[in-house]
């Protein structure tokens, strides 16, 4: 009786040990893991994470893959050998004792700002029984933006005065020094953009008749140029931008310039003859101690060359010689305009008094107008004679003589 109660308990023990190793050895079923389910990536880089799968049931499974997450960055599974391919399912055997790698691959897109984003890795069979999900997140760092390199500084461009004023049609000239950084010897070709109609050359500052289109710098030297601009005669007044560019190789160094026009003038002097055809030219004559009164014109450019401002506050000067009277009425014109028409020209009494014994004979004034934007000279020639009054004075010396000689004359014949 004791020996077969406890037969029954020792049959009772095994078959609970044995019945849930016989049920689990018929449940399927399938691992589905991945060992890094949280990835940092930068921007512009792929994600690519190797996922396992493993069969623990008995019989062989069809596993139905799929992503879930930002559908941009166009997520997917793949093989992990080579060659890659793209994959939807797999095929998972029993008893396999290790287990089948694929590999998720995700890339986000151009533009993609920084941050966390999560997707969701499904594995399932194909008729739904077994499923299992995997969450992974992925960090996009967006890189910051990186230092373009500067290139090396070849050329070194100095200028003492980047702005200069002058009159429409003269000459702008910039001095510029080039400067080479470098331990070669640099063979620097020279260019400008200046205004259309401008006319741009070079030379050396030191030869200024020989003009250049390139200059060689020796390694750690330096040169001096001469940046000649020149505007046309009719260009309106204002500010002008001009560009000087220095080639060295591949490099290029520039230097903003800028050119300020004021206008253009041409004063110039005029005599009556000149104006009118009749009075007087530039050889007067005049007597001793008497005024002589002469007038003088004055013209800002022509109709046939004009000018485009006028010259303005003109004050007039004499150089005379020693004793010599000159004076100006008005001796100012506040604004000559530009010539265009005879109305137009300035007028000025210009009164020339020779000294009372000023010896007969030719004399020279410079005669000067000195506006604040132009000036002019010109040379009047001045021929003295004698006054009346010393005439007379020699008739009446001849007369006594005569009279003298004759009454000596008388006096001899009486005797």
């Amino acid at each position: 009786m004791y020996k077969g109660r406890r037969f029954l308990l020792v049959a009772f023990g095994l078959v609970s040990l044995v019945f849930p190793l016989l049920a689990q050895g018929t449940q399927r079923g399938f691992e589905f893991y991945t060992q890094y389910p949280a990835l940092v990536i930068s921007e512009g880089r792929e994600v690519s994470l190797d996922v396992k799968l493993q069969n623990t049931g008995p019989t062989p499974e069809d596993v139905v893959l799929s992503v879930s997450g930002p559908e941009d960055w166009n997520g997917r599974f793949e093989t992990s050998s080579y060659p890659t391919l793209q994959i939807k399912s797999v095929h998972l055997l029993p008893g396999q004792e290790e287990p089948l790698t694929v590999r998720f691959k995700a890339k986000p897109p151009e533009g993609t700002p920084g941050g966390d984003y999560a997707f969701t890795l499904t594995a399932a069979t194909k008729d739904g029984a077994v499923q299992h999900s995997i969450q992974v997140n992925v960090t996009l760092e967006a890189e910051a933006p990186q230092e373009e390199e500067q290139p090396e500084e070849v050329l070194q461009l100095l200028v003492d005065y980047p702005s200069l004023e002058n009159a429409a049609g003269k000459d702008f000239t910039f001095t510029i020094q080039i400067k080479n950084q470098t331990d070669k010897d640099q063979m620097v070709e020279l260019s400008g953009q200046v205004p259309l109609g401008w006319r741009a050359y070079f030379t050396p500052r030191w030869e200024q008749d020989t003009r250049i289109t390139s200059i060689k710098v020796d390694a750690h030297g330096t040169e001096n140029i001469r940046f000649v601009v020149t505007p046309p005669y009719m260009v309106e007044k204002g500010e002008y931008p001009i560009k000087f560019l220095a080639k060295a190789g591949e490099y290029q160094a520039t230097l903003d310039l800028k050119a300020v026009v004021t206008g253009t003038y041409d004063l110039g002097l005029l005599s009556e003859a000149e104006v009118t055809g009749a009075g007087d030219t530039w050889n007067i004559k005049a007597v001793e101690g008497k005024a002589r009164h002469f007038t003088l014109y004055l013209h800002n450019g022509l109709p046939s060359s004009p000018t485009s401002a006028p010259v303005t506050n003109i004050k007039f000067y004499a150089t005379k010689p020693e004793g010599w009277e000159v004076e100006f009425e008005p001796d100012t014109l506040e604004s000559l305009p530009p010539t265009m028409t005879p109305n137009d020209l300035g007028q000025v009494d210009v009164v020339i008094t020779p000294p009372d014994r000023a010896i007969p004979g030719d004399y020279q004034i410079t005669i000067t107008a000195s506006g604040q934007e132009d000036h002019a000279s010109s040379q009047l020639r001045v021929t003295v004679g004698a006054s009346m009054g010393w005439g007379w004075v020699g008739v009446g010396v001849v007369v006594v003589v005569v009279a003298a000689l004759t009454g000596v004359f008388v006096r001899l014949g009486r005797r």
